[in-house]
């Protein structure tokens, strides 16, 4: 089949690139600028440049249109938050190809925090206490209501902005640099100590057709992972099930969860793809999204790794008490996310698409270089904000 897949530069849209195609289907990527590594990859048929989603809207919709009309595309697959835009116009776009992905109310109410949290206590999915910040006057009071805290916007991404007063994060945000609007509130919540567990499940229309629930061993700046490791965690494959019978849910579902004494916590939703892809085999994810078996779906097993060569070299360096088990990875067999065998070139474009991150610098005229500054360089112009 005629696969499209957009935001090519994410590496769990490289993880889904490769693994398709290597599947048998003919991969056409899309991003916004040359250097995205997906577009790099040796299993892209065919890799276009379009428009920015968040900057130029309805010319990215167009082009999307245009390129599922001239390619024949049999289905299109989103990798990030130009997801939102495309659901948003979905009527622009059916007919051309199917469209995996929910209706855009629906992917609307799990992406913002504000409406998914009031939704997962209504579900009986543990979660932590909450308090909603509207103004920055509220956030200061929100603070204040427990002993021990996590703020973060309900419209937020990839460990970016994360207050708290608690952990090796404390203070890394200060509570001045935050500013709750009615659009865009803050949630603030008590603090959860526990694992942090992640999923992701591709679901047909209310029905589970896969699911992969991973750990992260190492996280760099203690908030992105840079290793993935699968696991057996049955609660997490139930409470996956529970959102998606409920919602009715098509595509590719994630949740972000944490590992307590008392079981698990919810923590929030990507309604998209994430790093469980690398930890699927070619046949399972392609199986799961075309010829999904409904009675028996696909469970990855334990045990599975895969890890991002680059940023464990960035730990070296960042924390040197970390070298001696940095140099362990880096040399223990684990496959990269980036450069793989017979297909090397995404893992030197990951360093030239470092250009993308000045390109940002200079949009927003900041030289910040910490964690949250390079995560926000590789989403600003694919986010979605509500």
């Amino acid at each position: 089949m005629k696969l499209l897949l957009t935001s090519a530069r994410l590496p769990h849209a490289l993880g889904e690139i490769r693994k398709l195609g290597q599947a048998g289907h003919e991969i056409y990527a899309t991003d916004t600028f040359r250097t995205a590594p997906g577009l790099h990859s040796r299993e892209v048929h065919e890799a276009i440049l379009t428009s920015a989603p968040a900057f130029e809207t309805d010319a990215f919709i167009a082009e999307i249109s245009e390129i599922l009309s001239s390619r024949r595309i049999d289905m299109l697959l989103p990798c990030f938050e130009e997801l939102f835009y495309l659901a948003k116009h979905a009527d622009q776009l059916e007919g051309s190809a199917d469209l995996f992905f929910s209706p855009f109310e629906t992917l609307s109410r799990l992406h913002n925090k504000e409406s998914f949290t009031e939704l997962t206590r209504s579900l009986g999915v543990p979660i932590a206490k909450t308090v909603i910040a509207h103004s920055d006057a509220e956030l200061v009071e929100a603070a204040g209501t427990f002993p021990e805290y996590f703020a973060r916007a309900a419209f937020s991404r990839g460990g970016i902005s994360l207050l708290t007063n608690t952990g090796p994060l404390a203070g890394a945000v200060a509570i001045a640099e935050c500013h709750p609007t009615p659009e865009n509130p803050w949630l603030v919540q008590e603090f959860v100590i526990g694992e942090d567990l992640c999923s992701m499940s591709i679901a047909h229309h209310g029905k589970l057709a896969a699911h992969c629930t991973y750990r992260h061993p190492l996280t760099i700046e203690h908030a992105g992972g840079i290793v993935f490791e699968s696991i057996d965690c049955p609660e997490a494959l139930e409470i996956s099930r529970t959102y998606i019978e409920a919602l009715d849910l098509h595509g590719q579902i994630s949740f972000d969860t944490m590992q307590t004494a008392a079981g698990l916590t919810m923590i929030e939703c990507n309604p998209r793809p994430t790093a469980a892809v690398f930890l699927m085999e070619p046949g399972e994810l392609s199986k799961a999204i075309f010829e999904p078996d409904f009675d028996a779906p696909t469970i990855v097993p334990a045990g599975r790794r895969e890890q991002i060569g680059i940023a464990i070299l960035r730990d070296m360096f960042r924390e040197p008490k970390n070298l001696p088990s940095d140099l362990r990875r880096l040399l223990d067999g684990t496959e990269d996310v980036y450069s793989q065998k017979g297909d090397r070139l995404p893992g030197l474009y990951q360093i030239l698409s470092f250009t993308h991150i000045l390109a940002y610098r200079h949009r927003l005229q900041t030289r910040k270089h910490s964690h949250s500054a390079l995560m926000e360089a590789q989403f600003y112009d694919i986010a979605w904000d509500g």
